[in-house]
C-alpha cells in the first residue's frame, strides 16, 4: 500500500513539473514573439521635426493639390519655415510656391497666438481705378516680429521672413489676415540718423489678372518713428499710412484699402 502511495505521488510530481516547465516555455516563447514584434516596428517619427523636410513638403503640396482648403496641410507647411530649426532657403521658397498656389479667399494668420507681441488684425478693399472690387486679387503679405527680425537666424532675411501669409479677396474685393504689430529694424553701428530709424512696416504685394502688380508697404500713424520724414517718404513711394483703432482687450484693427490700375 505504501509503494502504491509513494508511486502515485511521483506520478502526481512529475506531472505539475511537466505542466509548469511547459507553462514557463510558453511564456518564454510569447515573451520573445512580444519582443520581436516590438522591435521590428519602427517608432513613428514626429510631425513637428521631420526627418526628410523635402518629402515632407511634397506630401503636404499633393495633400493641397487634392484638397485646397486642408488646413493642416497649411499650417504644417508654415511651421517648418517657422520652427526653431528652420528649413532650407530652397525648402522655404517652395513652400512658399505652394501656399501662394493654393491661396483661398478667408481670414489668414500670419503670427500665431503664440507669437510675441501686440495683436493685430488688418483688413481692407482691393478696387480698381474706377472704384469697383476686385475679386480674386493674391496678396503676398510679410513682415519682420516684435524684434525687428524677419527670422530667427538673420534679421534682415526678407526673402525668407519667417512671418508671411497668402491671401486672395473674395468677390466683394475684401482681404483679411491676423497678426502682430512688427518692430521697427534694430538699429546698427554707422547707421544713425533719422533715415536709419525704419518704422514699422508690412510688405505687401499685389497680384491681379489684368492689373498692374503692386509693391508697397503699410506703416502704422501711431509709430513714434513716423517723422515729417517718414511721412514724406510714404507719399512719395505710394506707400500706405493707416490708422489704428484699439479695443478694450488691447486688439488692434487697421484698414488699408488697395488700388489697382
Amino acid at each position: 500500500m505504501k509503494n502504491r502511495i509513494v508511486l502515485v505521488t511521483l506520478h502526481v510530481l512529475t506531472a505539475v513539473v511537466t505542466v509548469a516547465a511547459c507553462s514557463r516555455n510558453e511564456a518564454n516563447s510569447a515573451a520573445r514573439a512580444v519582443e520581436t514584434t516590438t522591435v521590428g516596428q519602427p517608432s513613428r517619427p514626429s510631425q513637428d521635426v521631420p526627418q526628410d523636410p523635402a518629402s515632407t513638403i511634397e506630401r503636404h503640396a499633393k495633400t493641397l493639390e487634392k484638397n485646397p482648403a486642408d488646413a493642416n496641410a497649411r499650417e504644417t507647411l508654415k511651421r517648418l519655415i517657422d520652427s526653431p530649426n528652420p528649413v532650407s532657403s530652397e525648402q522655404s521658397q517652395r513652400i512658399r510656391e505652394i501656399l501662394r498656389q493654393y491661396a483661398r479667399a478667408e481670414k489668414v494668420t500670419v503670427a500665431n497666438k503664440d507669437e510675441p507681441g501686440e495683436r493685430l488684425t488688418v483688413s481692407g478693399t482691393v478696387r480698381n481705378t474706377a472704384g469697383q472690387p476686385v475679386a480674386g486679387a493674391l496678396i503676398y503679405v510679410f513682415q519682420t516680429d516684435t524684434n525687428g527680425h524677419y527670422t530667427r537666424t538673420r534679421v534682415m532675411n526678407e526673402p525668407n521672413a519667417r512671418l508671411f501669409g497668402f491671401v486672395k479677396t473674395d468677390n466683394a474685393g475684401h482681404y483679411e489676415f491676423n497678426t502682430i504689430r512688427p518692430g521697427g529694424y534694430p538699429g546698427a553701428p554707422g547707421r544713425e540718423g533719422e533715415q536709419w530709424g525704419i518704422p514699422q512696416h508690412i510688405h505687401f504685394q499685389v497680384a491681379a489678372s489684368g492689373y498692374q502688380f503692386r509693391n508697397f508697404q503699410m506703416v502704422f500713424a501711431d509709430d513714434p518713428r513716423m517723422t515729417p520724414y517718414w511721412h514724406d517718404w510714404a507719399r512719395k513711394g505710394h506707400n500706405t499710412v493707416v490708422a489704428v483703432n484699439r479695443d478694450s482687450d488691447g486688439g488692434q484693427h487697421v484698414v488699408c484699402d488697395i488700388s489697382l490700375q
